[in-house]
């Protein structure tokens, strides 16, 4: 029996790898959802009142201050007549999906992909699936619900640092501009030692020159001001206005010798990390192929790893997630580079 062959059709015009790509990124995110929602609903049932006492104000520091998500959960459990298990589940997946397809039309639009052959454009989105899949596999692991919804913020942010490819349908300076305090102040309330990193990262980018973004460098260097002061007014009011209250308990707030004693901590942060460290020393080399906003994400990133080596357990990855999934671009854009350096 012979071999099946294509026609000069198929060859001119081969098929593209997005609707497949599309259909995965929904089936992996639906798979996480539904993990997520076994690991809410053994929590529920072992603590019935689990997540309540943020709610009613009388949760430890820093649980305590990152109330965003968890309201968000209660008003739609609330209104929607649903359990907060189920609430918190919905916003996860709903964050899941918003975050990954956001992504991957950034990665549809760079300049490397839109000039890459077609093989390589399927390296790249097979590449994606699996980032995607490698970095969600852990977001159970230590869950807390204003993981996922703090990383679709912080890739919404990353879309609007980004110009639309488009030039005949430019976004507005000032939806951008908007957009940036709006997603400080979202973030703020949701975990807001995020926010302050991202903005950080973008303001000394902006100030070391490099450019790319949406916004002028210097407007874009004063919205990143703005932002940093709004996310940290945020935190500084909910820790000593909102909840002054709110107390540490045994848990110490100095982590950094116990991460570095504690060999079980390690072991976790290190599988994790190993993309971002890969990402990092390849853009370190060819600084010449880091567009402005993953630079600033990149700087950001490396703000926030700082603080959480410092404050906050290595071993709960998933307080890096939010960076890391936003920074899946990034790492396959510098992977596809390095297989057609290679080639």
């Amino acid at each position: 029996m012979s071999a099946p062959t294509q026609s000069p059709t198929n060859l001119r015009n081969p098929r593209s790898p997005e609707k497949i790509t599309k259909t995965l990124l929904a089936c992996i995110v639906f798979a996480a959802t539904f993990l997520d929602y076994w690991s809410y609903s053994r929590q529920f049932y072992s603590e019935p009142q689990a997540f309540r006492d943020v709610l009613a104000g009388t949760a430890a520091a820093p649980n305590q201050y990152r109330v965003g998500a968890i309201w968000l959960a209660n008003f739609i459990a609330t209104h929607g007549h649903v359990g907060l298990r189920h609430a918190m589940t919905l916003l996860d997946g709903l964050s899941g999906l918003l975050a990954v397809f956001l992504l991957y039309s950034l990665l549809r639009n760079s300049a490397l992909y839109r000039t890459a052959s077609n093989s390589l454009r399927w390296a790249g989105s097979a590449a994606f699936l699996a980032m995607t899949q490698f970095y969600l596999a852990w977001l159970i692991w230590y869950q807390r619900p204003e993981t996922l919804p703090s990383a679709a913020l912080v890739v919404a942010a990353l879309w609007l640092l980004t110009p639309l490819p488009d030039a005949s349908w430019p976004r507005p300076a000032w939806a951008t501009f908007a957009g940036i305090l709006l997603f400080s102040s979202a973030q703020g309330l949701v975990r807001a030692d995020l926010a302050v990193a991202v903005n950080l990262g973008l303001l000394l980018v902006c100030l070391s020159g490099l450019k790319g973004f949406s916004l002028s460098r210097w407007t874009m260097a004063a919205t990143a001001l703005a932002g940093v002061l709004l996310s940290g007014g945020i935190q500084f009011y909910l820790m000593h206005v909102a909840y002054p209250h709110a107390s540490y308990g045994s848990t110490p707030v100095f982590q950094l010798v116990l991460n570095v004693t504690d060999h079980l901590r390690i072991f976790p942060f290190l599988i994790f990390m190993l993309p971002w460290a890969w990402t990092m020393n390849f853009f370190i080399r060819r600084r010449e192929a880091l567009p402005g906003p993953s630079a600033a994400l990149l700087g950001g990133s490396t703000i926030f790893l700082l603080l959480w080596c410092v404050v906050g357990k290595i071993d709960e990855v998933r307080i890096f997630l939010p960076f890391a999934v936003a920074l899946i671009p990034a790492t396959v854009q510098a992977a596809m580079q390095t297989a057609t350096e290679d080639i």
